[in-house]
């Protein structure tokens, strides 16, 4: 059934959650779905019909033959009960894997919940729009003026060596030398390229003056969270005899959380003061802060004080807020015998093997002030180079010359 044909029935659900069993495969799938509607949605105009709530969940677990046989040890026979193939009804598979769930579930939750904060953080900067901090750069001008001239001087003492074959003079000048390479990638990181990006900025900026920005626009962000575990499950003795039984899991999860604004230019001058940055002086504080870029590695300050200042001179006309969900779950336990003094046990072990995929889309009504900072659990190759430079330039050593 599509999504249309749901939108014009009235509020409900769907259940198809359905078991299949025989001796040599178990196996439950369905898919649950829930819906509301607006009373002639079709008829109400695009940009006035509300969202719609929605939520579809596909389930599939499966779990092998399974034999587990108890003999008597006199004789060799076996007794009354055993299991050949598979014998466990669907409710039990499901109510297993998703026990695997259980104990990591509220840690689960709160990733799910970044991955919604992250989304509203990233798209309220793109609402913002901010093409340049006037403050900031107002702020820094001599250091940026000391920057171009020191660079032009180099360039020409470097020139006016290799004219005289002293390349010795032009590495040295040109910061290329192993003692100064640090010092040629921090100007061009948090020298050179925010200089460029201002002045792209600017470009922008008095591009749209021209052009106009569109008085309504849409934004949309999209951020994903992954969690891999692996883990063991303690089956206890089997028949009550011999050494614990260990069977071993993996748990694979991955929300991936997109937010969508549609959104309209309420006062425009207001808005383009916002993306010249002058009304927002928490954000121009922070940015002078000394390494304050360091700090939002690992906490996104900067972004968090942008989006608090995205609804300055723009209205919200309809929030969206879609989230996807997967999970995977493989479990498995070895063979096992065990004895005591009357019987004998055999377990041939087996596998279960689930998968679960949610969708779930609801309006939402985003408030900066209801938003965290986000954290980044990423450190990678250019930031390892940056932090080194960075230590490297901070030496004594390489203070002094």
């Amino acid at each position: 059934m599509s999504l249309l044909e749901l939108q014009e029935m009235a509020d409900g659900t769907r259940d198809t959650w359905t078991y299949e069993g025989s001796r040599t495969i178990a196996r439950s799938t369905g898919r649950i779905s829930s819906w509301n509607n607006t009373v002639g949605f079709n008829t109400i105009p695009k940009h006035l019909r509300p969202v719609n709530g929605y939520g579809d969940e596909h389930r599939t677990w499966q779990q092998g033959p399974v034999d587990y046989i108890t003999r008597l040890k006199s004789t060799g026979a076996e007794i009354a009960g055993n299991s050949h193939g598979v014998m466990y009804p669907g409710a039990t598979i499901y109510n297993a894997m998703m026990g695997f769930r259980s104990s990591t579930q509220s840690a689960w939750d709160a990733t799910v919940v970044k991955a919604q904060n992250d989304a509203a953080i990233k798209v309220l900067g793109k609402m913002a729009d901010a093409k340049v901090n006037l403050a900031v750069a107002y702020a820094e001008a001599t250091k940026t003026s000391n920057l171009i001239l020191d660079t032009a001087r180099r360039i020409d003492r470097a020139y006016r060596a290799l004219r005289k074959g002293n390349f010795k003079v032009v590495a040295r000048e040109l910061n290329i030398t192993p003692s100064k390479v640090h010092k040629t990638w921090l100007e061009y990181k948090y020298g050179w390229m925010p200089l460029l990006m201002d002045v792209k900025g600017s470009a922008e900026f008095f591009a749209q003056q021209s052009l106009t920005r569109s008085p309504k626009f849409t934004c949309t962000a999209v951020t994903e969270q992954v969690q891999y575990l692996a883990g063991t499950d303690n089956l206890g003795k089997l028949g009550g005899a011999g050494t614990d039984w260990i069977a071993n899991y993996v748990l694979e999860r991955k929300v991936t959380c997109k937010i969508k604004l549609d959104c309209e230019l309420s006062d425009p001058h207001y808005s383009e003061l916002q993306q010249l940055g002058l009304t927002n002086p928490a954000l121009v504080a922070w940015e002078l802060v000394p390494f304050s870029f360091v700090f939002d590695w690992f906490i996104q300050v900067g972004d968090y004080l942008t989006a608090l200042s995205a609804f300055h001179g723009v209205t919200i006309r309809r929030q969206c807020r879609s989230t996807i969900v997967g999970e995977a779950v493989r479990w498995s336990a070895p063979s096992k015998s065990s004895a005591d003094s009357t019987y004998t046990y055999y377990h041939s072990g087996g596998t279960r093997y689930g998968v679960r995929r949610y969708y779930e889309r609801v309006p939402v009504t985003l408030n900066p002030w209801d938003l965290v900072m986000p954290k980044v659990n990423r450190f990678d190759f250019p930031k390892l180079v940056t932090s080194l430079a960075l230590l490297r330039g901070s030496h004594r050593s390489t203070v002094r010359s």
